[in-house]
């Protein structure tokens, strides 16, 4: 009697931790499943945001590109060819307007040459050595 009465109390203590087993399971493999979604939730977002980037980086480079290109076109532009130098000094007015530069600069440097040789000569004098000494009598 007493044997079947412990018989039945250890079934319903095992019974009850078999059910405190499966909630723990059931409470375990619910939470893994929810953190599954949210990783894979996280793993998306961050795999969206990665595209974008990738997108921005690849347009960003071509742009850097464009600009590379225009500048090198620009600078090519700028540069002029020897030929187009050689016309533009063969061209009859534009060599008359460089000569008639050439000519006023060099007018221009004799003028400034005569003023410094004037200025010199009139700051310097005869006496401009022979400062007067105070006489020892005089002292």
């Amino acid at each position: 009697d007493e044997l079947i009465l412990r018989w039945k109390e250890y079934e319903a203590y095992v019974q009850a931790l078999e059910g405190k087993y499966t909630d723990l399971n059931s409470n375990d493999v619910t939470g893994l499943r929810e953190s599954e979604e949210k990783l894979k939730q996280q793993q998306q977002e961050s795999a969206r945001r990665e595209n974008i980037l990738v997108m921005r980086l690849a347009t960003k480079e071509q742009e850097m590109q464009e600009c590379t290109t225009q500048i090198q076109y620009l600078k090519q532009v700028q540069q002029p060819s020897v030929a187009q130098l050689r016309s533009t000094m063969v061209d009859p007015a534009i060599n008359l307007f460089f000569l008639k530069m050439k000519g006023e600069l060099e007018q221009t440097k004799d003028k400034l040459e005569q003023a410094q040789n004037e200025l010199s000569a009139w700051k310097f004098t005869p006496d401009s050595f022979f400062l007067p000494l105070p006489l020892a009598s005089e002292a």
